[in-house]
């Protein structure tokens, strides 16, 4: 961007970051909607919307930055859009196939998810703001690489010359289950490490209010 170019000549730039996540979080139903179709064309519109989705999450960040434009609200409505996101993601591959992608282990993603939303709801409220750490971070690439590759698998499987293939590969070797438990496993893991990095703090500033 030129050096000339002052942003604060347009203050409605600013709202394009919290603009990209409250997309993300509208085009989430509509991903969902799309992949359940039994049609290879509608599951592949699903997975392009997915894409574009996941793209608005770097980008919503990215520009924050560039624009100086960050808010209360993008900071705790950007985490939740992502959430809703592969929320809705986890849940379409159970609805797909419970046996290959449990219940139970989406609930321990989402459980995770929902706890630090509701420890940075509290901290709000104890006057401060929780930093995303770079493991959280990684937690949703991880989950959206995983989404990715997993919503591919199920565009493919209903074409004629790739179902054979990815089917073996990535469903009847167990391959996609495995790695659904693994991010389930960095998931937790990712809560745990935030929760006892936070502790001392949450202590420190409840005690200061009693």
């Amino acid at each position: 961007m030129p050096s000339f170019f002052n942003f604060e000549d347009y203050p409605s730039l600013k709202r394009i970051p919290n603009l990209l996540t409250l997309i993300r979080i509208l085009l989430a139903p509509v991903f969902l909607i799309l992949f359940l179709q039994e049609d290879w064309m509608l599951r592949l519109a699903a997975v392009v919307v997915f894409t574009v989705a996941a793209i608005t999450d770097y980008l919503d960040g990215y520009l924050a930055r560039v624009l100086e434009a960050s808010s209360e609200f993008g900071i705790f409505m950007d985490p939740l859009a992502d959430k809703v996101l592969t929320f809705l993601g986890f849940a379409g591959l159970c609805i797909m196939d419970s046996s290959l992608f449990p219940w139970w282990v989406f609930g321990l993603i989402a459980g995770r998810d929902l706890l630090i939303t509701f420890m940075r709801s509290r901290a709000k409220t104890l006057g401060f703001t929780m930093k995303t750490s770079y493991s959280a971070k990684l937690k949703t690439a991880v989950q959206l690489v995983f989404l990715y590759l997993a919503l591919l698998a199920y565009t493919l499987v209903l074409i004629p010359s790739s179902a054979s293939f990815v089917s073996g590969l990535l469903f009847e070797s167990g391959l996609l289950s495995w790695l659904y438990y693994g991010v389930m496993i960095f998931t937790v893991y990712t809560g745990l490490e935030y929760m006892f990095k936070n502790n001392e703090i949450f202590r420190s500033r409840a005690a200061r209010r009693t």
